[in-house]
């Protein structure tokens, strides 16, 4: 249980309604997070967007974290929770879910595997003896490998990894410290993984990129030479690549992930991509070859970044956009193909009205 002092300290909050609580306050408890909706006494509860304020009216949690702007309005609604619920205030509502997550997610998942929190003490590499492990191995302290694996030779695990079963690491890869590869994670040959890396499912690095030299005669294309791709992928600190995402080895040289990347499920990364810091990719999305993606700069899902371009730093690509040429930093686009977001709108404001005007001049 989680008392409210503690979720004061994690969100470096304050209790707004603690003159309506009075001693109560400190008899509040809470397990586990919980959706606004139907939130009850043991569960901690969060409201950061007037979009969740339908939620309210059912919901009673034992702790409930917002912002400064929601207290008046909270406090002046006249629901249940203003009097019952320890209401905390703090900067950052969304941001302080976040820590709080993952300061309970331990307790409530197996999988959470946070550093320092979930760790396992230290002691020697638990293998299990189904693992095959290649010639001259490195294994730290606190690792443990699950049912299935194969660790090829010359392969170095830094100290408290957890290889979940049926994963494949080939010859000379490294992974650093505390990082997690879920069930079928496959990492090709001379990958090298940061610190606190996380890989879902099936996540695979490394694999070729796609690359074929057309062969010719005369001017028919009657065949596809394929081109060898003898880099390798490097990954930095603190990156995260969601369920059946996939990063392609480099031509030559190194595909690069810098730390803070976060990647969602079903993302294609090509060959000799360059991923700077904290870039985040959403699903479905892809990076041609050789494209390249700015520090803090979002992707969203489904999208297409086309060969050799590059986005800039924090600059928002929307939604299934399709990128043809680079992105300024700070700039955000849009469509397919792409344009400035507000020129995209305004297009599609005169598009409508001229449809407005032709179906009117028809009737």
């Amino acid at each position: 249980m989680v008392s409210v002092d503690d979720i004061l300290v994690w969100t470096g909050g304050r209790l707004a309604n603690a003159s309506e609580l009075g001693a109560a306050a400190g008899a509040i408890a809470v397990s586990s997070p919980a959706r606004l909706r139907g939130s009850k006494e043991h569960d901690i509860a969060f409201f950061f967007s007037t979009s969740f304020k339908d939620e309210l009216s059912s919901a009673v949690p034992g702790v409930l974290v917002t912002g400064e702007a929601f207290v008046k309005p909270l406090e002046s609604s006249g629901l249940p929770l203003w009097k019952k619920s320890a209401v905390i205030v703090c900067a950052d509502p969304y941001l302080a879910m976040a820590v709080v997550s993952g300061k309970i997610a331990t307790a409530l998942s197996t999988g959470a595997h946070i550093p320092g929190e979930s760790a396992p003490s230290p002691q020697g590499p638990a293998v299990h003896p189904s693992t095959v492990l290649g010639a001259s191995v490195s294994v730290g302290e606190g690792v443990r490998i699950g049912p299935n694996c194969v660790i090829e030779a010359h392969v170095r695990i830094g100290a408290r990894t957890v290889l979940y079963p049926g994963c494949y690491v080939g010859l000379n890869a490294i992974i650093g410290q505390d990082s997690v590869l879920f069930p079928n994670v496959t990492i090709y040959e001379n990958v090298e993984l940061g610190n606190r890396v996380r890989l879902h499912a099936g996540v695979v690095i490394g694999a070729d990129g796609f690359g074929y030299a057309p062969v010719r005669e005369g001017d028919q294309v009657v065949n596809h030479q394929k081109i060898y791709h003898v880099g390798n992928v490097v990954i930095g600190d603190d990156v995260e690549i969601g369920a059946n995402s996939c990063v392609d080895r480099a031509t030559f040289g190194s595909t690069h992930i810098a730390s803070k990347v976060k990647i969602d499920n079903l993302v294609q990364i090509g060959h000799n991509v360059q991923l700077e810091e904290g870039a985040v990719l959403c699903g479905c999305s892809a990076c041609a070859g050789s494209s390249s993606v700015g520090k803090f700069a979002y992707v969203g899902g489904g999208a297409g970044i086309a060969n050799q371009v590059h986005i800039g730093d924090r600059a928002n690509v929307g939604a299934f956009s399709l990128v043809t040429k680079d992105v300024t930093p700070g700039e955000t686009v849009i469509g397919n193909p792409m344009r400035d977001y507000k020129e995209y709108f305004r297009v599609h404001a005169m598009l409508s009205r001229l449809l407005a005007e032709r179906k009117k001049g028809r009737s």
